[in-house]
Formats: C-alpha cells, sequence, structure tokens
C-alpha cells in the first residue's frame, strides 16, 4: 500500500494540527479497538446472545527509524522543553503535549486521522550495522475518515536518518563505543485511557504511575574486570552515568542520562567469547533535576 505516517503537535486539546511532518514510519500497527460486553439472560437454546457495544479505545504502535528533526519535535510528548536560557531539553512539570498522527493513504485517496494522541512509551536504539530506531506507543481519543491525501513539500519532509555507526557511547565519563553493540534508552510515560459512562470514546489520558526511564547496554565480549565492577557499584548502590551522542550530517545529538542505577547485569554465550548485557534505571534526583537531557 501506498501509505505515509505524519505527526503534528497540537496547539490545544480538540484541535488538529495543521502543521505536518512525516514521521519516518517503518510500520503501523493498532487503531480502534471495539470493547462489547455480552448479555448473560437465559436462553432457550445453549447458544450465546445479542451483544453491545461499550467502548472503542484507539491504541496503536509506530516503529521509526530517528533523525534530528523527529526527535526534537517529538519531545514535547515526553514532557521535555527548553527552561530558560537552557540549551538542552528536560523534563518539566507540563503534561504531555497532544499530537495529531494521519495515516496518508495515496492508493485510495484517503485520509485517517488520529486526534488528541499522547505518546506512551518512546525507544530509542543504535546498534551495530543499523540505522538508529525505535518505537512510539501512542493512546488517543478517536479516528476519522477524510477524502484527500498529504501534499509533501520541504515542510512535510524529515530528512535523513541517523546511523548508528556514527555514535558514541560514553559510561561514567569514560568512552565505550569500541566495546558496545547497542545502546537502548527508553522512556515509559506510564499513561491510561480515562472514559466516562456516557460515552464510547476515551475521554482523558492520564499517568497511572511516574514516568519510568531505562537504559541497555549490550557489550560486544564478556569482560571478567568489568563485570565485577558493575557488581560491586550495585551492592554499594553507587550510581553510572550515561552519554549517547548522535550525529546529522553537521548537526550533534547529545542524550545524557546523569543518574542510573544498575537493574540487571546478565552474562551470557557461555559457549563462546562470552556476552554482557547491563540495564539501568534513571533516577531525576541530580543536579539537573531530570532523567535524561537532549541537546541539539
Amino acid at each position: 500500500m501506498s501509505v505515509k505516517i505524519f505527526y503534528g503537535k497540537q496547539t490545544a486539546e480538540g484541535t488538529a494540527a495543521t502543521v505536518l511532518t512525516d514521521l519516518g514510519a517503518t510500520d503501523f500497527s493498532g487503531g480502534e479497538k471495539y470493547n462489547s460486553v455480552k448479555s448473560e439472560t437465559f436462553n432457550s437454546l445453549q447458544a450465546e446472545g445479542d451483544q453491545f457495544l461499550i467502548g472503542i479505545e484507539t491504541s496503536f504502535d509506530t516503529p521509526v527509524e530517528w533523525n534530528a528533526k523527529v526527535l526534537e519535535s517529538i519531545l514535547p510528548a515526553l514532557g521535555y522543553a527548553k527552561v530558560g536560557e537552557e540549551t538542552h531539553y528536560k523534563l518539566t512539570a507540563a503534561e504531555p503535549a497532544f499530537f495529531t498522527v494521519l495515516i496518508a493513504d495515496a492508493l485510495n485517496n484517503k485520509k485517517t486521522v488520529f486526534k488528541d494522541c499522547k505518546v506512551n512509551s518512546f525507544s530509542l536504539n543504535a546498534a551495530k550495522g543499523a540505522l538508529v530506531n525505535g518505537s512510539l506507543s501512542w493512546i488517543g481519543t478517536t479516528a476519522e475518515f477524510q477524502a484527500g491525501t498529504v501534499t509533501e513539500s520541504a515542510a512535510t519532509s524529515r530528512g535523513e536518518s541517523l546511523v548508528a555507526i556514527d555514535s558514541i557511547i560514553e559510561l561514567g565519563g569514560t568512552a565505550v563505543t569500541a566495546d558496545v553493540e547497542s545502546v537502548t534508552l527508553e522512556i515509559n510515560n506510564n499513561l491510561e485511557a480515562k472514559g466516562s459512562i456516557d460515552s464510547l470514546y476515551t475521554k482523558k489520558i492520564r499517568r497511572s504511575a511516574p514516568q519510568a526511564t531505562t537504559a541497555k547496554l549490550e557489550f560486544n565480549s564478556y569482560d571478567q574486570a568489568r563485570f565485577e565492577s558493575v557488581k560491586a557499584k550495585a551492592i554499594a548502590n553507587t550510581s553510572e552515568n550515561l552519554t549517547i551522542t548522535l550525529v546529522d550530517g553537521a548537526k550533534t545529538i547529545l542524550i545524557e542520562v546523569p543518574k542510573l542505577y544498575i537493574s540487571d547485569s546478565n552474562r551470557g554465550d557461555y559457549k563462546g567469547a562470552g556476552s554482557h548485557s547491563l540495564s539501568m534505571t534513571a533516577s531525576i534526583n541530580n543536579g539537573d533535576n531530570t532523567p535524561a537531557k537532549f541537546t541539539f
């Protein structure tokens, strides 16, 4: 099918975005789910009876190839913004922004418009031999079909995807790029859809738990000294810090996670050279008062 996924930040709840950008999605899954309840009254025969539509949930996933333009513009969906004269984005007290997500189907000359969407989870992965990719999981309120498609222009263009080979990884202030096969950053907004008794549709999207940020490193071999050092830090409850540098042409993107606690350190590939995966959970209790910082 000839489809593309576009997105845009809304100026307010209930007002669809008019400025759209190509998301760089590589797939789309989900949409509207119809929830029904079945009548349980006795019947003359042993067979199910009527059912009634009681709700329509809207949620979907969009795997993406990241680039600087899309990554920077999606940060308000995570509650991130520049504060005062600061040059970096950090978590603020603001509610995650509303977005419009649109599927443009050129073959059928139709648009599916998802309005009042919020990002429930975000991931970014830089791995050996790949583009920098990830995924966005969305919660929305309604989906509408409209005639026509999106007229693409320089404004809707996203630019080139980021390439992982240009990445630089630092752990604890030490360069570890040569030892790492992949690095993953995940942010979970922990959102849930809330309805009302008089409507089929989602009425509010609210947090059910604090936002959670995690990072994972996959090392390309097992190193005994490193494995023991990680264990010692975990036992001592010593925090780590992680820096991911990505390159988009002449532009450098810096992602800093200033305070991380070790949650898992696993050794594998016992029949081979060995492997090591390290998972960490971010804390907001640091000098910058944010789980992560993004500088463009």
